[in-house]
């Protein structure tokens, strides 16, 4: 048992050194390349980490090098302010390469953290210190930190808690009012 998780560790070491290179990490919402024509599975709902790990791999057919990362990791990937406004709603997350995206987050939500992140943005677009819609792709208990790869090319939902006028979608109630899940028709 212990060779086991010294090894498991060991491994857990080296696919950290694999992800860390000297280049940069691509920016998460630059440039489109879809990397899927199917969507693999239902996109949740899903309780654990490696239920969404699992589904990213066969719904893109990449993700690897998936690795769970830690709460500081996500301040560094997304930014303190950016960070600020998803990290109380996270349980855990992961991060993996999905080409062209060197390094995307896959988050796993607390128990009702989507509905949480949903009440918090509203506030923030009410008193003025948001002006935009959360920026993940959202599945039904997770997300992806790249809108772009997870609503384009993965299927999942944007999350609407301000109108987004002339923007063809279909449009479901998100659990807080005034916000929705839509997923859009072609390209937003």
């Amino acid at each position: 048992m212990a060779l086991r998780a010294i090894t498991a560790a060991s491994t857990g070491l080296l696919l950290l050194a694999a992800c860390a290179s000297a280049d940069p990490p691509a920016d998460p919402h630059a440039g489109h390349h879809p990397t899927s024509s199917a969507v693999a599975g239902p996109a949740g709902p899903f309780t654990t980490l490696d239920e969404v790990v699992r589904w990213t791999r066969a719904a893109s057919g990449q993700c690897a090098d998936a690795r769970t990362a830690t709460m500081p990791e996500l301040t560094s990937y997304l930014g303190a302010d950016r960070a600020r406004l998803y990290e109380p709603f996270i349980a855990e997350w992961a991060t993996c390469s999905v080409p062209p995206f060197s390094k995307v987050g896959l988050v796993l939500f607390k128990p009702d953290g989507v509905r949480a992140l949903q009440e918090s943005w509203k506030r923030g677009l009410a008193d003025g210190t948001l002006t935009e819609n959360p920026d993940f792709g959202f599945g039904d208990g997770f997300a992806l930190t790249s809108e772009e790869l997870g609503t384009d090319d993965l299927g999942l939902r944007h999350l609407w808690c301000k109108p987004v006028p002339g923007t063809d979608a279909e449009q479901e109630p998100a659990g807080v009012d005034g916000c929705v899940f839509a997923r859009t028709k072609g390209h937003h």
